[in-house]
């Protein structure tokens, strides 16, 4: 799923462009959206409040490591949630989800003479513009550590929840919709296309699609945030236009193969040329894969 541009007279913000999927998720002045669509996801427990995070934990391992999240927030009995929005992900993000999902848990686990180690459990929610595992014909896919040699597979330790929601395995537009149709499917399209709107569609009718339709109208924005919001998505138009230039160039096949095939070195040439067109760093991190001490080096 490619990036979207802003067009003079749109409505509705971009919600998988990084500033505008923050906006809707991330701030605190949309909480309630974010409980909303949690309690639609997660279905081993009922959130009624929630608290932000700082989305960046640092960790003391081996070389120090700085984790940057979309959302990162925190449930009254203790668990962690993390959700994230990649647009270019692939199989790899699998394993980067692990190591973001261990580091909530690293960061949040006790230690005691007396109960020993306490771990807090850690979901982590993966909205992702392309397939992570199109081997399976089902979304979203749920990941937890499971007995591989027990017949029936039994959850074993769900103190990690990994769900991912790809996106391209719903209905891209309204004609895939019905009234009936259940949460997500509606979710997943109005993602990709709420931009395209002049006003919600009667099929998005259930409240935490309300809320977000709402939350995303621009017609409410102050100039501050329409002018923040407008550059976040022209940087990551430029990083796609950009990578499409070094595709037809043929130099390593651009980040989306190349980060899939290790090839590290060409993907910190690629991330230092966005930071030389002067595309802003969080992009570069989300779009390359590095972290953000990473393209401070660069």
């Amino acid at each position: 799923m490619g990036p979207q541009i802003y067009r003079d007279g749109q409505r509705f913000i971009i919600p998988t462009s990084d500033w505008g999927f923050k906006r809707l998720f991330g701030s605190e002045m949309n909480k309630g959206l974010l409980i909303g669509l949690l309690n639609k996801i997660i279905d081993d427990k009922v959130i009624e409040d929630l608290e932000y995070l700082d989305r960046d934990i640092i960790l003391p391992v081996g070389d120090v490591r700085k984790m940057s999240f979309d959302v990162y927030c925190k449930c009254a009995d203790g668990s962690r949630i993390i959700v994230e929005m990649q647009n270019y992900a692939k199989s790899s993000f699998v394993d980067r989800a692990l190591v973001y999902s261990s580091a909530s848990i690293i960061e949040n686990y006790t230690l005691s003479k007396a109960k020993g180690y306490r771990v807090q459990k850690t979901y982590f929610i993966a909205i992702t513009g392309e397939k992570v595992f199109p081997q399976v014909d089902h979304a979203p896919v749920r990941l937890a550590m499971c007995g591989i040699d027990l017949p029936e597979r039994p959850v074993l330790n769900d103190k990690i929840l990994q769900i991912f929601i790809e996106l391209p395995k719903f209905a891209d537009d309204l004609n895939g919709l019905k009234k009936d149709s259940p949460f997500l499917n509606k979710f997943a399209v109005a993602l990709k296309t709420m931009a395209s709107y002049s006003e919600r569609p009667k099929v998005m009718d259930d409240a935490t699609l309300v809320d977000m339709f709402k939350a995303a109208d621009l017609h409410g924005y102050e100039e501050v945030d329409l002018s923040n919001y407008k550059t976040s998505v022209m940087n990551e138009f430029e990083y796609e236009e950009t990578l499409k230039e070094y595709r037809e160039e043929g130099l390593a096949e651009g980040l989306a193969q190349g980060l899939e095939e290790g090839r590290a070195d060409s993907s910190r040439e690629i991330a230092a040329n966005m930071k030389k067109a002067g595309i802003t760093p969080d992009i570069i991190a989300k779009c390359a894969g590095l972290s953000i001490d990473e393209i401070k080096t660069l």
